[in-house]
């Protein structure tokens, strides 16, 4: 098995994580402030169409 230390790796990836979220807060926020509402109705929008599709896929016969 791999010789290295469990607290190094732990702390590596949860600074990581703790990043990540971080940077992703952040720039979550200012593009909220700039895009608002068309952001959030092309999501809407792409979710159904990705929704529509799983469906297809799933209703057509094998």
């Amino acid at each position: 098995f791999l010789d290295v230390n469990i607290l190094v790796v732990a702390a590596a990836i949860g600074l990581a994580t703790f990043s990540m979220v971080t940077l992703g807060v952040m720039v979550g926020r200012l593009l909220g402030t700039i895009a608002g509402r068309w952001a959030e109705a092309i999501g809407g929008v792409l979710l159904i169409g990705i929704g529509s599709f799983i469906l297809y896929e799933h209703l057509l016969p094998a």
